[in-house]
């Protein structure tokens, strides 16, 4: 897959102080009540959303402004990402912008941010900013806006069971994945069960297999864990499996 843009030193740096100061000042504004004062600042927060959410303080400024905008003003804000979305995920500052525009959104405003991961979703997934947007998108968006970004990271769940940061989105599938995602992550951890159960990151994947997956979907990865006795009694004494085999035992116990 693609590799996602390095993120650029030469971008937006902190803003001067007194872009800062005007940030403040219109987040006052916002919530004081002037209608007019109020879209004059809407205004002026997204003609500078992309320079404030590319940095520590301006990022936090427009993520508490948003809650404040109408639907018709987030709207706007949310106009100048577009184009931005792969860049502004591998920003330490500005995904925590696009976090919360996916919180506060419909997901059918949404659409644009799905469309920009598309064909990034595996790199997203292992990108240590990225894979919170992403897990996002999982969340709050049904499986059919989704599709095409879920298609990759099953195409991939092996590799990214394993990986640090995309095991979380592995996970985030099982919690809130539908059926047959489940079932695609259940496959998957079954062909390589032993390695995956005594693997430092992988493990934790088997062990949300157990917390969020169906009876019938939890006795195939039990019957692929005891299909070999001496690996099974192995496993229950790895400083990892052990986990995932008191897990299993504690499911067969309900």
């Amino acid at each position: 897959p693609r590799q996602p843009p390095a993120w650029p030193s030469a971008v937006v740096s902190l803003p001067p102080s007194c872009i800062v100061a005007e940030a403040d000042e219109a987040l006052v504004r916002l919530g004081a009540g002037d209608a007019v004062e109020h879209a004059r600042k809407a205004r002026w927060l997204s003609a500078n959303l992309w320079r404030l959410a590319n940095s520590s303080a301006g990022c936090r400024v427009v993520q508490q402004a948003l809650p404040l905008l109408t639907h018709k003003e987030l709207a706007m804000l949310a106009g100048e990402l577009e184009g931005r979305v792969v860049e502004g995920c591998c920003s330490p500052h500005a995904n925590h912008v696009l976090q919360r525009f996916v919180m506060i959104l419909p997901p059918a405003k949404l659409q644009f941010m799905v469309d920009e991961m598309s064909g990034q979703a595996s790199s997203m997934a292992r990108h240590r900013f990225g894979c919170r947007v992403l897990e996002r998108l999982l969340e709050r968006c049904p499986a059919w806006q989704t599709k095409a970004l879920t298609r990759e990271v099953l195409k991939g769940a092996p590799q990214l069971s394993r990986h640090t940061f995309g095991n979380f989105v592995v996970q985030h599938l099982l919690q809130h994945g539908t059926a047959p995602q489940r079932q695609a992550i259940i496959a998957a951890l079954r062909g390589d069960i032993q390695r995956l159960a005594r693997h430092r990151v992988a493990s934790h994947v088997v062990r949300a297999a157990f917390a969020h997956c169906s009876h019938a979907e939890k006795q195939c990865l039990v019957d692929a864990i005891r299909a070999d006795p001496a690996e099974f009694c192995d496993l229950a004494h790895h400083h990892c499996g052990s986990f995932v085999v008191r897990d299993m035992r504690r499911e067969l116990r309900r």
